[in-house]
């Protein structure tokens, strides 16, 4: 069996209004809010062609913003940093693959807490490392000049690019770290966002699941 954890971000209110379609009451107290979360989250997880097999809601490691706003930072931000570190290691490989490029003096700086210059770094890159690729496709299609350019690693760039598309994806995968059930994406919401709406009154919670599959 492969055991994989996903932090779950959810949002109360969403949980609440999902658990008022189902009763007309409301949640009374929080181990009756925990079924409803559940089952709010299996509803969002499961909808997903790369659907889990089982999943496990780890309701002793929930974490509340409003309650431990100290920890529910610092596992974003564990999260982040793990994301950026194997964004700028998938970038960093495709410079060293491609170094005719362009880009491969452009290693992206992470910092040690794991932010990074994203229009310092990312974008320039990114756009030297797919304009080359743009061009060497349609090269692809005649091998007249096959003997002035150093050979295509075509399944090291391929295997790279596969890594980066798994890591931009906005779908749910095994690979994904992280999830917003209420926007249903792997996309992780910036701290200015989530400040905002905290401070305009919304209960935000960290839920861990346990990613069981065969």
């Amino acid at each position: 069996m492969k055991h994989d954890l996903m932090w779950v971000l959810v949002r109360e209110v969403d949980v609440l209004a999902s658990a008022r379609t189902q009763a007309p009451r409301p949640v009374q107290n929080d181990a009756e809010w925990r079924a409803h979360c559940t089952d709010f989250l299996r509803t969002r997880l499961m909808c997903h062609a790369a659907g889990l097999a089982t999943t496990e809601m780890i309701w002793p490691l929930a974490c509340r913003a409003q309650d431990e706003p100290a920890a529910f930072w610092a596992i974003l931000q564990r999260v982040r940093t793990a994301f950026n570190h194997a964004l700028a290691s998938a970038l960093n490989r495709l410079c060293e693959l491609l170094p005719e490029a362009g880009a491969d003096q452009m290693e992206i700086p992470v910092g040690a807490d794991g932010d990074v210059d994203w229009q310092e770094a990312l974008f320039p890159m990114a756009a030297a490392l797919l304009t080359y690729l743009a061009d060497r496709l349609v090269e692809g299609a005649d091998h007249m000049d096959a003997e002035q350019h150093s050979p295509f690693p075509e399944d090291a760039v391929h295997d790279a690019l596969t890594d980066l598309a798994t890591l931009l994806s906005d779908r749910l995968t095994e690979q994904s770290p992280f999830f917003d059930a209420s926007a249903r994406s792997v996309h992780i919401p910036n701290d200015s966002a989530l400040k905002a709406a905290l401070a305009a009154g919304e209960q935000f919670v960290l839920v861990p699941v346990r990613r069981i599959g065969t």
